[in-house]
């Protein structure tokens, strides 16, 4: 048989150095009848794709590393090392691990326990070997060939084009490596696709800090004609790989007290139901346990509802907030007995089969909630169970997209930002990029920028870390998968998330959720309120309604959208119920539900299509509206087992033909054997074919319907803090924070600037109301606020100015003049004009005599003042002209410009920040500039039209009514005030 491909083939998880996506790497082989092809990367990112992706196209797939390593030299060196064998490529992960876990190694002695199973080719243009034949350090050369003895697959690899065919023509290379029993086998470094795309190789290259150039006679390129010699196929027919094939054992959680891990949960599962249900347990929920129990010891998971609920007891202990649940596993009752879950199953109808099929093996999947800031803390405790081999990361790939394509590009071509800004405009509202590109044949500088963009698009550019996703192995992983540093001490698996999953690795997620920070930090606050305080929070709490009723929900997890509040406007929701189904209405598809929804929850009427049906839909008033209710009707009407209901829920919504049409035949044919005629059971089938893509999990919204709950009921009940804690979350985010401000101050929370005294690096909520932390004045970091506010605390408040000049000289002149404009010294009693002229650090002598000098200075004025807070704090509070603003508001008839939305004429009270006049071509005046009201800030245009009626009342820091149209800007998207008329309030 022929042999056909590529011994040094590379793709594009080579980051930065390739241009090959994967799936255009093998099309290309096949299309071009290669029989096998290789994988040698600097890492083995993609070598479980690769794997499968040759066999489905019946391609021998070679898995390779490229291996870079100093020699005696000191010079860099390649090595590639091929795994032969299933053993081989368990050393070649080791191999990788290794390289991606220490600095680049010196020589080749790590490779030593590594040489039974690997095939090793020595790069020929990059090698020890070229420099000391070309140096003619030939008794030197015959000593390394004869070290590379040792290596019992040991090859010289030669390029059969560019550079190194020289080795062709040259014999006394080949006789040594003869001489010396070391094979020669033709390889070729393959980087892109054509030879077409060597500038975008070029450009990628730049982008990623390299300068190199692609001579005319080198080729890096897929479009060479591959050579064979007897070493090459003797090598590839050794290669006899069979991987991922076998069932990778789930972990044993190891503290089960010398009984198995069935007895150890049973045992666990029934004391939390006595506990739960105060040891009144009904039959319903035994045989609810004991049945779900069973299913999970025939699906072997044990073991990992242990190991669930063990570092969840871990964070309940360390007084670390968990969250109620989410997904399907708030359908399982072990999950609550365990602790795992805050949602009783049988309360609220859900199914455990919605989580966990019996007739449908996949794995479970239990992901877990926890305070953004105590996530890393409870992976940590995992690692420590269960060994450092044994837990990692997952690997995630950014890829470039299409503006950040153009902003590379440019940045290395060198490439003026306004002119990057319109090339991004001319892609995103281009239709067809192929046309965009022939349009520009004839521009050639134009035309080969676009068609690199267009190439790299989609490439990987770097790797990060999964947002969530933590891998847990029985087996030590580098004997599975390849690893590398990760995050917090952990290794890190170079295999995205689905690749892990697909080999049968445990991998869970860990989500840390900011909203639940805030939870946390909000029960620290009020007296004893703590973790089972927030368990035992009533459920028919009326100003949490009250709350919910107004929408008023802004910092309320999962309700703060203009659209969902509106929701809870027309509802009105009563009862816990009502806001589980508003978070599962409230999505693309069920959305069209919501308004029959709520007309009906206000007494619209309604007829059921079936009675059977009525029991299951009453609570969502006939309206099927989780995906529960569909496996109800199912195993209602055609005594489908909720398994097989499960199946049916699962086929509809994957869109699978050729499930749904036997499923169909066996829906109606149970429908006919439960008594219903094929009419009927027709009917009922189109029905949920109708809304089963309307359908949401129901398990999941009563998880999270519980979060918001709990939030709506902290923020009804605990105003002040709760709202102090919001803003703690966006500090640094200006305008996000100004908003939450002037929310806090409508709800009658008094907001203070920061204070020098009072102030820490946080909102801080005291009996006189919120102050201002000093870090949200710009200029003013955290390091500084913790450095002013330790010296503070240590060694009491700061007695005037110059005390505080004197014990905080770690602040230069830059910051104290920040605190001063911010109002930070205030309670001094001292001019910000003073303080200003005195703001240096001059000797205590010196210092003394100017402040006595300084002593009766005037202030500056007002609209100086105003600026200059405006400046440091992102809004004014002192110097606020839109104090008391609502009246002002409504008694002229304006509106926030936060609310000018669409077509037409809006007005509202401004002020102008700047303003520029300036002439148009024709010689005409016109304005431009910013204004801006109490929330945020615009652009402005004045055309000559309407310059010469309004132009002598526009000025800077002064309220004025303006009469205004919007018009959007193309380029930025953003909207801008096109003035019609201007007036004096």
């Amino acid at each position: 048989m022929t042999l056909k491909g590529f011994l040094y083939g590379q793709t594009e998880y080579n980051l930065l150095k390739n241009t090959i996506h994967l799936e255009d790497y093998i099309f290309y082989a096949k299309k071009n009848s290669f029989t096998f092809l290789s994988m040698t990367d600097k890492n083995l990112y993609g070598c479980y794709k690769f794997y499968h992706a040759c066999q489905k196209a019946q391609i021998k797939p070679i898995i390779g590393l490229e291996i870079c390593y100093m020699d005696e030299d000191n010079h860099r060196s390649k090595i590639l090392a091929y795994a032969l064998n299933n053993q081989g490529f368990k050393d070649l992960l080791k191999i990788s691990t290794y390289l991606s876990t220490n600095e680049e190694p010196q020589g080749l002695s790590f490779l030593d326990n590594y040489l039974q199973n690997i095939a090793y080719i020595l790069v020929y243009n990059d090698s020890l070997i070229e420099r000391l034949y070309y140096s003619k350090a030939l008794r030197e050369l015959e000593l390394k060939l004869k070290d590379f003895n040792n290596y019992p697959y040991i090859y010289v690899g030669y390029s059969f084009t560019n550079r190194l065919d020289r080795l062709n023509s040259n014999q006394e290379i080949l006789n040594y490596c003869s001489q010396y029993q070391i094979k020669t086998v033709p390889i070729h470094q393959c980087c892109y696709l054509s030879n077409k795309d060597t500038i975008v190789y070029e450009a990628l290259l730049k982008i990623g800090g390299e300068t190199k150039v692609i001579s005319d006679f080198e080729d890096y390129s897929f479009d060479c004609n591959p050579m064979e010699n007897d070493a090459l196929k003797e090598l590839i027919k050794k290669v006899n790989l069979d991987l991922f094939n076998t069932k990778v054992d789930l972990p044993h959680y190891p503290y089960t007290k010398g009984v198995s891990s069935q007895l150890y949960l049973k045992a666990l599962c029934q004391k939390g139901l006595e506990r739960r249900l105060s040891n009144n347990v009904s039959l319903l929920y035994q045989q609810r346990l004991n049945y779900e129990l069973e299913v999970i010891h025939k699906m072997s998971y044990d073991d990992y509802f242990l190991i669930v609920w063990d570092f969840i007891l871990f964070a309940k202990k360390k007084q670390i907030l968990v969250g109620p649940g989410r997904g399907s596993a708030a359908g399982s009752l072990v999950a609550y007995c365990l602790g795992i879950t805050e949602i009783d199953p049988l309360r609220y109808d859900l199914l455990f089969e919605r989580f966990l099929n019996p007739e449908r093996i996949s794995m479970p999947d239990i992901d877990t909630d926890f305070p953004d800031n105590f996530r890393d803390e409870v992976i940590q405790y995992v690692q420590s169970v269960y060994g450092e081999k044994h837990v990692c990361n997952i690997s995630a790939f950014n890829t470039f997209l299409l503006k950040s394509s153009i902003r590379d590009l440019g940045r290395v071509m060198k490439i003026q930002n306004d002119r990057l800004e319109e090339i991004i405009h001319l892609v995103e509202t281009v239709k067809d990029y192929d046309a965009l590109l022939d349009s520009f044949k004839t521009r050639p500088d134009i035309y080969q920028f676009l068609y690199i963009i267009q190439k790299l698009e989609n490439l990987p550019r770097h790797i990060s870390t999964h947002a969530a996703g933590i891998i847990i192995s029985q087996e030590d992983l580098d004997d599975l998968i390849p690893l590398q540093d990760g995050l917090n001490g952990l290794y890190q698996s170079q295999l995205e998330a689905t690749d892990l999953e697909d080999i049968g690795l445990l991998k869970m997620d860990f989500l840390g959720i900011r909203n639940l920070s805030i939870i946390d930090e909000v029960m620290k606050r009020i007296p004893n309120f703590g973790i089972q305080q927030l368990r035992e929070i009533p459920l028919n709490d009326a100003k949490t309604y009250q709350l919910l009723q107004n929408a008023d929900t802004l910092g309320v997890f999962q309700l703060e959208s203009d659209g969902i509040r509106k929701v809870l406007l027309n509802l009105k929701p009563v009862h816990f119920d009502d806001l589980v189904a508003v978070l599962a209405l409230y999505r693309p598809g069920p959305m069209e539900n919501i308004d029959e929804f709520i007309a009906r929850r206000h007494g619209k009427d309604y007829t059921y299509l079936h009675p059977i049906l009525e029991p299951i839909l009453k609570s969502t008033y006939g309206i099927i509206v989780y995906q529960e209710q569909i496996m109800m009707i199912a195993q209602a009407f055609a005594h489908f087992s909720l398994g097989e209901a499960d199946l049916l829920r699962r086929a509809i919504s994957k869109k699978n033909e050729d499930k749904l049409i036997a499923l169909q035949k066996k829906f109606i044919s149970k429908s006919i054997e439960n008594g219903h005629s094929q009419s009927t059971a027709n009917t009922v089938y189109q029905y949920i074919l109708k809304f089963a893509n309307y359908g949401f999990n129901k398990s999941h919204s009563v998880a999270y319907g519980l979060l918001s709950y709990q939030m709506a009921y902290l923020k009804a009940n605990y105003f002040e803090i709760f709202i102090s804690k919001i803003l703690n979350n966006v500090i640094g985010a200006t305008k996000t924070m100004v908003g939450y401000i002037h929310y806090a101050q409508r709800n009658g929370v008094q907001t203070f600037k920061p204070n020098i005294n009072k102030s820490t690096t946080i909102f801080e909520v005291t009996n006189e109301g919120m102050f201002m932390p000093l870090q949200s004045i710009h200029s003013i970091g955290e390091t500084i606020s913790k450095q002013i506010v330790e010296e503070r605390i240590k060694n009491k408040s700061f007695k005037d100015f110059k005390d505080f000049k004197s014990r905080c000289s770690f602040v230069n002149v830059n910051v104290i003049e920040a605190l001063i404009y911010a109002g930070a010294f205030d309670d001094f009693n001292k001019s910000k004009k003073n303080l200003i002229e005195s703001k240096e650090n001059y000797s205590e002598i010196f210092d003394r005599h100017l402040e006595d000098q300084l002593e009766d200075s005037s202030e500056f004025d007002f609209s100086f003042l105003q600026q200059k807070e405006y400046q440091y704090l992102g809004f004014n509070l002192t110097y606020n002209l839109f104090l008391n603003i609502e009246e002002k508001i409504k008694k002229h008839r304006t509106i926030p410009l936060k609310f000018a939305n669409g077509r037409g004429l809006f007005s509202s009270i401004i002020v102008f920040e700047k303003i520029k006049t300036i002439k148009t071509k024709k010689g005409d005046l016109m304005m431009l500039g910013t204004l801006r009201d109490a929330e945020q800030s615009m652009d402005f245009i004045l055309f000559p039209k309407e310059y010469p009626t309004n132009h002598d009342i526009i000025e800077a820091n002064k309220l004025l009514i303006i009469v205004y149209a919007l018009e959007v800007d193309e380029k930025t998207k953003r909207s801008k005030i096109i003035l019609k008329n201007v007036k004096k309030m």
